[in-house]
């Protein structure tokens, strides 16, 4: 009883909802007929449209569901097209064009003239068109959209479904909308309809003038005027053929032009004609667009206005040309008959300021294949193109054709114009003279021969600056006056040493000891100003005595401040000053110390003698959990240069033919060598038992003693089945844990395995009469197995002394036992 109760109120309650929907549907639709097909989109009025998008739009409804609904009603498709574009301007930004804007998006007052129809517009390309004119269909702002705002045109002609604004004014006052008929004809307040189809704006305001006149007789006498202007626009049909982007026919304002057709058809195609577009009106030619007349001089004699069904044809282009290179507008140009090459270096703009003019290169199609176009400055206003020719403009040659150069000892070096007749007196000239350094006995002048090779001169300079002799310059003259300091030896001095800047100094006359070294910064704090030798070449050297001294030492004391100036020496070229550090002043020598120890840090050495067990003890003891027997010494090793390190690797390989192995173990000891520092294996165990004994390292500037912490693991790795790292166990053997990484592969060289300990040392296996004993394994060791070296395979010449051998034993055995 109680689910037949429920199943009735729900019943009852989709009932209910669809009732009210139904009831809201209703009170939607209340203000629209609900039969259109015999009806215009123009009778239903703004408000009623507002009205109804409104209730749509607080219904959740979009502008498909709410066209779908006029189509229901029987709406024709012409008069639905034309609602759509006023439904574009009430459904607002989100559904469609903004709320007062017009077909192209720009912005109308409600209290201006408006355009209730609608057209679709060509989509702006990706790609931008290297054809010149494309850049008008292809911009982000649409660059020819109907003004709406502009006055009524004279030559307007009224037509069907054109809304006019009648006002009377004066002593008599009256306003009216006037909409036109389908048959032309508008209803008029008081004389009814009058025709005004086929009429301009001006004759129909005269025809209402003369019917209205015995209405509002003060018309004739001026006291009341009247004023016909035009309302809301229609649309019309305009239909645009050939090579176009998007051919058909579209819908625009009827005020609309033909240059605002082209915009909305998205322009000519790349090959279509930019420069012979036709207007056609009741199948006749009436005009022909050329763009170019627009785009070059901004005339707009051919942009007409459109009427209903015009057709505008674009044919494809005839005659297109490429022009590349230095010219202010590259591109893709079309060219009429009559036009030559200049012409087309007008359209694209001229020549850059760096282009070569004198001629122009390019290629051109034949009906077979390729050829080559060079066309002479002087044949550039008879040079006819052919469809598809391709021009190319280069930039000027790299030289000048009035350049010389002159450089070293004036007073402005560089480049100078060369004038008919200029010298090289006059260059100088130009130059603002020869400088005080000057060497005028002879200058360098560096001539450009024909083949462009260099032609090397020497000039009397003297008697070219007194006038004695005169030689003409050619372009590309260089003249190179040189400097007496050039000509000087470049002598130097050494300061060595102590210095702040030690190294080589200029040398110059009446230069002394004191005012070198302060050149080279002045003394460090280690130096002292006592002992200082200079170092100076031997004159008179006697070469054919053994031991002739080449050099002469000279000791010098000086004051350290470098202030009296009586004790200073002058110095000669090339001197070698050596400055000596003071012995009593000893830098500091320190050794770090890390790990676990009580107090890690850096300690600087009381003495040159300080050993290893000395610093443990200033730097606290070692912590609890300290591996002792793991402790080593980090020490850092002097810089060796390639050539030792590679006489070291081959001091460890012995004769031997194998070339590979002399460059593993060069390859070997340069890594071992470069590396900057090496571990120092320690016994600390033994070294803290025994301070000062032979095991106690002393140390040295940069040590560092790393102790680490206790590690109960052992590593195994190298050439086993499975590198693994266990745990120690006591009295667990070499082998024992070999056997926890799988055994050895095929490649060990098992007799050489070895352990590495945490201190650094290392221990290998031993055999004795047959029998191998390994090492301890201690905890944190690691144990490596070798790869084994190639054998290199069967040797001929070694089995050849190996068989010689043999053979010379047994004849000496036979011979002995015969």
């Amino acid at each position: 009883m109680i689910k037949s109760s429920m199943f009735k109120m729900r019943k009852f309650s989709k009932i209910l909802v669809l009732f009210l929907l139904f009831l809201g549907n209703s009170c939607l639709y209340a203000q629209i007929p609900s039969d259109l097909s015999k009806i215009k989109s123009s009778q239903i009025t703004d408000a009623q449209l507002m009205q109804f998008v409104q209730q749509a739009q607080s219904s959740g409804m979009g502008e498909a569901e709410l066209m779908a609904e006029f189509q229901k009603k029987g709406l024709p498709d012409a008069e639905l097209q034309v609602l759509a574009g006023r439904l574009k301007g009430l459904m607002g930004p989100s559904q469609g064009i903004e709320p007062n804007s017009d077909a192209f998006g720009s912005k109308v007052q409600s209290n201006k003239r408006s355009y209730k129809g609608d057209f679709s517009q060509f989509k702006i390309p990706e790609k931008p068109s290297r054809v010149f004119g494309s850049e008008l269909f292809s911009g982000v702002d649409p660059l020819f959209v109907p003004n709406l705002k502009l006055a009524t045109p004279k030559g307007y002609v009224i037509g069907p479904e054109d809304e006019l604004q009648l006002d009377v004014y004066g002593n008599n006052i009256s306003s009216q909308k006037l909409m036109v008929s389908p048959d032309g004809f508008i209803n008029v307040k008081y004389t009814g309809p009058v025709n005004v189809s086929g009429m301009s704006i001006e004759q129909a305001a005269g025809v209402l003038k003369s019917r209205l006149t015995k209405y509002y007789p003060a018309l004739s006498s001026g006291a009341t005027k009247l004023q016909l202007v035009l309302g809301s626009i229609r649309s019309i049909q305009v239909t645009v053929i050939g090579a176009v982007k998007k051919p058909g026919t579209i819908t625009l304002p009827s005020i609309a032009t033909l240059f605002n057709a082209l915009y909305a058809s998205g322009g000519p195609l790349d090959n279509g004609s930019f420069r012979n577009i036709s207007l056609i009106r009741n199948n006749k030619v009436i005009a022909t667009a050329d763009l170019y007349e627009f785009i070059l001089k901004g005339d707009q004699s051919s942009n007409l206005a459109l009427s209903d069904n015009d057709v505008i044809r674009i044919p494809f282009a005839q005659k297109q040309v490429s022009l590349d290179g230095e010219l202010n507008r590259k591109g893709i140009f079309e060219v009429k008959d009559h036009e030559s090459l200049n012409d087309a270096l007008e359209f694209a703009g001229g020549f850059k300021s760096n282009a070569f003019k004198g001629r122009i290169t390019g290629t051109r199609f034949t009906d077979v294949e390729k050829k080559i176009i060079d066309v002479a400055k002087e044949n550039f206003k008879n040079f006819n193109f052919i469809h598809g020719d391709s021009l190319y403009v280069d930039s000027v040659i790299n030289r000048f054709e009035n350049r010389v150069y002159i450089t070293g000892a004036v007073f402005k070096p560089g480049a100078y114009s060369i004038e008919n007749g200029l010298d090289v007196r006059e260059l100088i000239a130009k130059a603002q003279g020869i400088k005080e350094d000057a060497f005028t006995g002879r200058a360098n002048m560096v001539r450009l021969r024909s083949d462009m090779t260099k032609e090397y001169k020497s000039i009397n300079l003297k008697d070219i600056l007194n006038g004695t002799e005169s030689l003409q310059l050619k372009k590309e003259d260089s003249i190179h006056i040189v400097s007496i300091l050039e000509l000087r030896d470049s002598t130097t001095i050494t300061v060595l040493g102590p210095v702040k800047k030690p190294g080589d100094f200029r040398y110059e006359d009446s230069l002394t000891l004191q005012a070198v070294i302060l050149q080279a910064g002045g003394f460090l704090e280690n130096a002292t100003p006592s002992r200082i030798e200079i170092g100076r070449r031997k004159k008179d050297i006697n070469l054919g005595a053994k031991g002739a001294p080449t050099s002469e030492v000279i000791q010098v004391d000086i004051n350290k401040d470098l202030a009296k100036i009586g004790t200073d020496i002058y110095l000669q070229p090339f001197d070698v000053i050596s400055i000596k550090a003071d012995p009593a002043k000893v830098k500091q020598v320190s050794v770090k110390v890390s790990g676990e120890i009580l107090y890690a840090g850096t300690y600087t050495l009381e003495n040159p003698e300080e050993r290893l067990s000395s610093i443990v003890k200033r730097a606290g003891g070692l912590l609890p959990y300290a591996d002792i027997n793991g402790a080593k010494l980090v020490r850092k090793k002097e810089k060796l240069d390639t050539a030792q390190i590679k006489r070291l690797a081959m001091s460890s390989v012995k004769s031997s033919s194998d070339s590979k192995l002399v460059d593993t173990s060069t390859t070997l000891a340069t890594r071992d060598l470069s590396n900057p520092t090496t571990d120092v294996a320690l016994d600390l165990a033994k070294i803290m038992a025994k301070p000062n004994s032979d095991d106690d390292v002393t140390l040295q500037d940069g040590d560092e003693l790393i102790i680490p912490r206790f590690n109960n693991t052992v590593s195994v790795g190298g050439e086993v089945l499975k590198p693994v790292t266990v745990q120690y166990e006591s009295g667990k053997g070499f082998g024992s844990y070999l056997s926890a990484a799988g055994g050895f592969t095929r490649n060990a060289y098992k007799t050489r395995a070895f352990v590495v300990y945490p201190n650094g040392r290392s221990a290998k296996s031993h055999s004795f009469i047959g029998i191998r004993s390994y090492p301890k394994v201690t905890p944190g060791s690691s144990i490596f197995v070798p790869m084994r070296p190639d054998g290199g395979g069967f040797d001929p010449a070694k089995a050849g002394i190996l068989v010689s051998a043999v053979t010379a034993i047994s004849t000496v055995l036979v011979l002995l036992f015969k």
